[in-house]
């Protein structure tokens, strides 16, 4: 849908949503006139009445694909329904239903990470590991929110932080996220003993997983320094070195940030990788150990009917 959002657009205007003020100016006179000489032609009017068909005063350096989302879902939704005098209404439904998507994946993601953390911790403690305990389940989501905390707090404290270091990981953990889901319905079909339909979950697994091992390896490793968080590192670490100030910053002490920003990102996507592989190891090894039991390896537990009439289904997936 992204994709398709930035693609029907016209090129002018994606550059002008997607280029820093620093290249294009502030101005729609001056972002015209460098998009221009890349050879897309666009004028300050057209740049103009676009801000004005979404409601906006500008469209000019709204950069991290939101807003670009947001204005290429609302001219092919007023394409259908409206034309240009809904393509504000659009625009503005497209900005809600992304912030909701962010509010809702902050809430699975933690939820996630506080299983995982009890998980991991009823490995060394299994009194840590009982989801019936208050204290165990209090600390780990604890542990839970307050990594979250610290990222809101570097965004607070650092103009480099929070949004915009977590940004360039979004992207390779959500669908890392994906792939191991995936992952899990392949052993589950296995277990079920319908190996014959685990390619429908396989293939995409596979697909989705090298472009994603592929993607997290060169924002570690890359030698360019746009893309690798390492030579990114390197490159302000150089700069400081001399007591050179880079843009987008505008002291040694931002440089300074940039820097442990983006070690910071670098020991995160490298974290996402290994659990990635783990996990593809453990499913591996589930598969191969269900392949070689002759029966059914994945139950449902039963309806439940508790003491208060009230009755809840549990889908408990176990050996």
């Amino acid at each position: 849908m992204a994709l398709i959002a930035a693609c029907v657009l016209e090129p002018g205007v994606y550059f002008a949503l997607n280029s820093p003020a620093s290249v294009i100016g502030k101005t729609v006179e001056e972002a015209s006139q460098v998009i221009n000489t890349w050879g897309f032609l666009i004028t300050p009017e057209m740049l103009s009445q676009m801000a004005s068909d979404v409601g906006e005063t500008s469209i000019l350096s709204r950069t991290g694909g939101a807003p670009t989302f947001a204005v290429g879902m609302a001219k092919i939704l007023a394409d259908m329904i409206g034309g240009s005098s809904m393509m504000a209404f659009w625009y503005h439904f497209a900005i809600l239903f992304e912030a909701l998507f962010i509010l809702t994946t902050l809430d699975a993601g933690t939820r996630v990470c506080r299983f995982l953390i009890q998980d991991l911790l009823g490995t060394a403690v299994p009194a840590l590991g009982n989801t019936r305990s208050w204290f165990a389940n209090i600390l780990a989501t604890g542990l839970a929110v307050t990594a979250w905390g610290w990222f809101l707090y570097q965004g607070v404290t650092d103009i480099f932080g929070g949004i915009n270091s977590l940004w360039a990981l979004f992207g390779i953990a959500n669908q890392m996220l994906a792939g191991m889901a995936l992952m899990l319905i392949v052993v589950i079909l296995v277990r079920m003993k319908k190996t014959r339909y685990a390619w429908v979950a396989a293939v995409p697994a596979v697909w989705i997983l090298l472009v994603t091992m592929t993607a997290g390896w060169q924002k570690i490793f890359s030698a360019d320094a746009k893309i690798g968080f390492l030579a990114h590192a390197q490159k302000f670490s150089a700069a400081l070195q001399r007591e050179e100030i880079l843009a987008p910053a505008k002291t040694l002490q931002q440089m300074q940030q940039v820097v442990f920003n983006d070690y910071v990102d670098a020991v995160m996507a490298g974290l996402f990788i290994a659990v990635v592989i783990s996990m593809f190891f453990f499913a591996l090894r589930a598969v191969v150990q269900a392949l070689r039991h002759p029966a059914v390896t994945a139950n449902e537990s039963m309806v439940v009917w508790r003491a208060d009439h009230a009755w809840r289904e549990e889908a408990i997936w176990h050996e």
